[in-house]
């Protein structure tokens, strides 16, 4: 079935049966979210949130970052071209196309249980024990200022239970997938309880490395293969009724391969060649790892008052090698790693007639990366792998070339204070709510590149650079209720994301300032139908100043060199709309659609830039020229939306058949903010049919079958300089069984 077909058979199909089902559901279940560092209702907070239970999280197969942007509209993602497990983030068609740069900072926000993640790689992971996932729109500059100029994604980790249970989970399928997992809460007496969980995973590479050529003893491993390991350990501890504390530690690591970049951009390929012909690349296997501690203590200080301190530290290793030798004449080997520590006080509190609600909070953020990049080519020697070494008995095989070696150090230290009240003051019937909150942020980046006295880079001088600035940000927003069930809001917020510099220019002098964003909102949060009907939407304007622009240089003289810089400015307008009905007791329809219309201004070369001054192959000099008309914004889709249908069977014994059918589709977009190539819409249609509660003795056994892009779809989801395409993945399937005890 083609995508245009589904996508008008489904909502042919809903709209039918609908009237049929309607007048006999129960009401929607209540979502509650910590978007403003406290809980409230979903439809109370006057801010833009799609939020993910665990319930939704388990039907609609997400498990990890890039399947959550499938299932939500104004969040996109991709792989970084260099590794599978470095995930590239977008929040209403801004996001961050550097992200494996350590002197660049992500604009969307990734926080886990109140600890700021700083670099995206291991985020692909597999996420356990998860209470709900949030995803915030647009900038959150105050609450979550860091970098959170994009909107922030904010995951929250099931607590320990007061009981002990557990579950214990299975799932095999196609690629050679399978996966073992589990997790059991271990009550330790009256004021202490644990909960332990672990998982470990693997699939195959569905794109084969195979060809006559001999490697010798240089690895040549399939590209897309993963194998990941990860546990989690968390301890809550009731000190008295007044005083808690929590301490979790994380754990992961995978052993994986990068995407697979083809010439040809007709149709996808399942093996590996070169010029058409089989070709085995040297391709070893790369490695991510990363752990991450948590202290969080609560403190109810009065009835109303209380005190938060949220202690993170977090460690993120990862090496990795892409081969693009097919493509782009080019080769990296990258091991990169960042140690990040942080501490939150937050200080929340109500007055005594409810009707001032507020947060005082300080932040630390401090983080230390290092990084070894090494970088090859094959297209001097015109060698077919520029990975490959010479091999003694072929005298005609010729290698590639190695270009040397770079090594970056940097060290950050951000500190901010903040506060935010929301007022309802005592007039119309106190329905109105007003909210005020601002941030002051002081940063402090330096960053130095060395090259490696055994092997220097022949393109990237030492050099140094240090960045110190002060940055405030503020939120305003007034919320007022039509009816019991309806609240209408109006948003201004600010954000910004940190300067720095690129890894890979140049002239590592040269950086760039912060990026600020101001955004206007206007959104409205509703329930009809007895509660059975929740159509929450939002009109929005984000404009972005001194806009930080990756330049990429060209294959294959210049492929090594990328510059970032600030130039000019981006104005984004959009619409979201969140819809979901209870059209009957067991049947749930969903809809989520985003528009996004984004505009460039004032696009400027710097008259430092090398890439478009002559540097690179096009030779055409560029210095202080408009480009406005040769720019883009990648990966910002006009269009996309997410439909889904869950319908449960009630069962004897108190199992129930659970169906649930989605189909998410994207319009097409830009690859790159240089060149813009574009790519063509995406959509996919996903099922999972499971027959869940089991009775097992005192046990509950549920088996579930689940399938991905059904109609196996194939599009190019990233075009690499129009000569290496990365395409979508195959349809895949498999069969999970869960035991709960």
């Amino acid at each position: 079935m083609s995508p245009k077909t589904t996508r008008k058979i489904l909502p042919l199909a809903i709209l039918a049966i609908s009237p049929l089902l309607a007048g006999t559901a129960t009401a929607l279940e209540e979502v509650v979210i910590t978007a403003q560092k406290r809980a409230e209702s979903l439809q109370e907070t006057p801010l833009s949130v799609a939020a993910f239970t665990e319930t939704a999280l388990e039907n609609q197969g997400i498990d990890n970052l890039a399947d959550l942007s499938l299932q939500s509209p104004s969040l996109g993602s991709y792989d970084f071209p260099t590794s599978t497990s470095n995930i590239s983030l977008f929040l209403r068609g801004f996001g961050n196309t550097d992200s494996q740069t350590l002197t660049i900072d992500n604009p969307v926000g990734l926080y886990v249980d109140g600890v700021y993640i700083a670099r995206t790689s291991g985020a692909t992971l597999e996420v356990m024990d998860l209470e709900r996932i949030e995803i915030l729109r647009g900038p959150q500059g105050t609450l979550f200022g860091r970098n959170s100029s994009a909107g922030a994604i904010s995951l929250i980790s099931k607590a320990p239970a007061e009981e002990l249970g557990g579950k214990v989970e299975v799932g095999a399928g196609n690629f050679g997938y399978w996966q073992v997992g589990g997790s059991v809460d271990i009550p330790l007496g009256d004021q202490v309880r644990s909960k332990f969980s672990a998982q470990t995973s693997e699939i195959d590479g569905w794109v084969e490395n195979e060809g006559p050529n001999p490697l010798g003893d240089q690895p040549g491993e399939d590209f897309y293969q993963k194998a990941s390991e990860s546990f989690r350990i968390a301890l809550a501890f009731d000190v008295n009724e007044d005083l808690s504390a929590s301490y979790t530690y994380d754990y992961a690591n995978e052993d994986h391969t990068p995407p697979y970049y083809q010439q040809n951009g007709d149709d996808r390929e399942e093996e590996t060649s070169l010029f058409g012909s089989d070709y085995r690349f040297v391709l070893p296997e790369g490695e991510t790892e990363h752990s991450g501690h948590n202290l969080t203590i609560d403190w109810a200080i009065t009835d109303n008052l209380s005190l938060k301190s949220i202690t993170g530290y977090r460690e993120m290793d990862e090496q990795t090698t892409q081969n693009w030798s097919g493509t782009l004449f080019f080769a990296t080997d990258i091991d990169w790693s960042s140690e990040a520590f942080s501490q939150e006080i937050q200080l929340i509190g109500t007055t005594a007639d409810d009707r001032l609600d507020y947060i005082v909070g300080l932040y630390y953020f401090e983080e230390e990366g290092e990084k070894f990049e090494e970088q090859f080519t094959n297209g001097v020697s015109l060698a077919p792998d520029a990975l490959a070494l010479p091999l003694s008995e072929q005298s005609l095989f010729v290698g590639g070339n190695n270009l040397g070696a770079a090594m970056f150090d940097t060290d950050l230290e951000s500190q901010a204070v903040f506060a935010q009240a929301t007022y309802t003051p005592d007039v119309l019937d106190s329905r109105l709510s007003l909210t005020a909150g601002v941030r002051y942020t002081e940063d402090e980046r330096d960053a130095v590149r060395e090259v490696d006295p055994a092997n220097p880079s022949i393109n990237f001088m030492p050099g140094s650079n240090s960045l110190d600035y002060d940055h405030t940000d503020y939120t305003l927003a007034l919320d007022y209720s039509l009816a019991d069930d309806v609240n209408v809001y109006g948003r201004v917020a600010t954000g910004f994301r940190a300067g720095g510099s690129g890894e890979r220019t140049l002239d590592f002098g040269l950086i760039f300032a912060e990026e600020e964003a101001i955004s206007y909102e206007i959104g409205v949060k509703s329930e009809f139908l007895d509660n059975r009907l929740r159509v929450n939407a939002a009109l929005f304007r984000t404009d972005y100043d001194d806009l930080i622009l990756t330049i990429s240089g060209e294959p294959p003289l210049y492929a090594s060199f990328v510059e970032n810089v600030n130039a000019g400015e981006a104005e984004f307008e959009g619409f979201e709309l969140d819809v979901i009905g209870q059209i009957c007791d067991n049947t749930t329809v969903t809809f989520n659609y985003a528009y996004l219309d984004w505009e460039l201004q004032d696009v400027v070369v710097p008259e430092n830039s090398f890439l478009l001054s002559g540097g690179d192959v096009s030779a055409v000099d560029l210095r202080g020229v408009d480009i406005t008309d040769m720019s883009y914004v990648a990966f910002a889709p006009e269009h996309a939306y997410n439909l889904a249908v869950d319908h449960s069977i009630p069962m004897e014994g108190g199992s129930s058949i659970d169906m649930h059918l989605n189909y998410n589709y994207r319009d097409d977009v830009f690859s790159t903010p240089g060149r813009g190539l574009p790519v063509d819409e995406l959509g996919l249609l996903n099922a999972r049919l499971a027959w869940s509660g089991i009775a097992l003795g005192d046990a509950r056994l549920s088996v579930a079958a689940w399938g991905r892009n059904l109609t196996d779809e194939e599009e190019i989801v990233y075009d690499l300089t129009s000569v290496g395409f990365q395409f979508n993945t195959p349809a895949t399937w498999g069969v999970d069984v869960r035991v709960d005890f």
